[in-house]
């Protein structure tokens, strides 16, 4: 909920809610009242993702591999491309 409140946020719709960093390097989600880990974070997004490759598959009728396959190589190539421009940077400085 607060994930999906968040980036509903983001896109300008409501109000971000509030989130905390508490000194054992858990998060405070002040909407929820309560305490998460990164590993819980990352659940969620991991679940998110998930969600999003499931409807992806089903409403263009190809396997959820397909668009898993495609998604992972097109980040390798930003990746790539990245990479290469940190290399031009470095280059101009010397």
């Amino acid at each position: 909920m607060s994930l999906l409140a968040s980036a509903a946020a983001d896109l300008g719709v409501g109000a971000p809610p509030e989130v905390r960093v508490l000194r054992d390097g858990r998060l405070w989600l002040t909407e929820l009242g309560t305490a998460v880990t990164a590993a819980d974070v990352y659940q969620a997004a991991r679940g998110l993702v998930a969600a999003q490759l499931d409807a992806i598959a089903d409403v263009s009728g190809r396997p959820v591999e397909d668009h898993a396959l495609a998604w992972l190589v097109t980040l390798q190539t930003n990746e790539v491309v990245v990479g290469l421009d940190d290399l031009d940077l470095e280059g101009d400085a010397a």
